[in-house]
């Protein structure tokens, strides 16, 4: 499967272009590469690959953006790799939409496992077999499109964590669900603290979009010490 996927890599550096152009070429993947924001978001708004993977230090914008506007106009997974090691950057990263964080230096190893775990999380979600939309709490959400719809008919696009996220809770809701098993259904291979610190960003991401108030939810209840439970409705 990994053949007909297509990977978009924007990285100014020549060397690092290469070595991750070579290792995911070798993996089986169809690859575009780009050292300029500009040419990757020309090509991105004629045919949005499935993966981007992204450096946030480019000479023409700010990586951070570019990871904005991924999220905004498609539901391309999106990594990040750079060289930017702060909590801070790791977090606003995730807010602005990105799946995963991976800081420089890097094995390559490890972004093919990166890699195939984002793909296989992002197919899981657009499966043809799977019931592709939901309703719950006024809301509807589109899992081929990534479309998220309110009462009103505005719509808006989830990321493809957001996507993701919010699945595993439509599947489990009335549930209580853990951290340790949000962690195995999404596939994701952090250390625990990083895991603990990506899915509080993605929650709130999440409930940001659903106009899901912390002190009074009524769609996403957080369990301190224990998990999340999923308590709206859902057909």
């Amino acid at each position: 499967m990994s053949a007909s996927k297509q990977i978009a890599i924007i990285e100014d550096e020549p060397e690092v272009l290469a070595l991750l152009s070579t290792t995911l070429a070798d993996a089986g993947y169809d690859i575009q590469t780009y050292s300029h924001a500009v040419d990757f978001e020309k090509a991105l708004a004629e045919s949005p690959p499935d993966l981007c993977i992204v450096d946030l230090g480019l000479p023409d914008k700010d990586g951070l953006g570019v990871v904005s506007n991924i999220a905004a106009q498609s539901d391309a997974a999106i990594l990040v790799i750079s060289g930017r090691t702060g909590l801070n950057d790791r977090i606003t990263g995730l807010e602005l939409g990105a799946d995963d964080y991976l800081a420089k230096p890097f094995e390559p190893r490890e972004v093919v496992a990166r890699v195939r775990a984002l793909i296989r999380r992002r197919a899981a979600t657009t499966s043809p077999a799977e019931t592709t939309i939901y309703r719950f709490s006024g809301w509807e959400v589109d899992f081929a499109t990534f479309l998220l719809t309110d009462e009103k008919g505005a719509t808006q696009r989830l990321s493809a964590s957001e996507a993701s996220l919010l699945l595993v809770f439509l599947k489990s809701a009335k549930r209580l669900i853990t951290r340790e098993q949000l962690q195995v259904a999404l596939d994701d291979r952090s250390d625990s603290i990083s895991f603990d610190r990506t899915i509080d960003v993605r929650v709130s991401r999440l409930r940001s979009k659903l106009n899901d108030k912390t002190r009074n939810p009524k769609i996403i209840k957080t369990i301190y010490g224990a998990g999340y439970i999923f308590i709206s409705d859902v057909t």
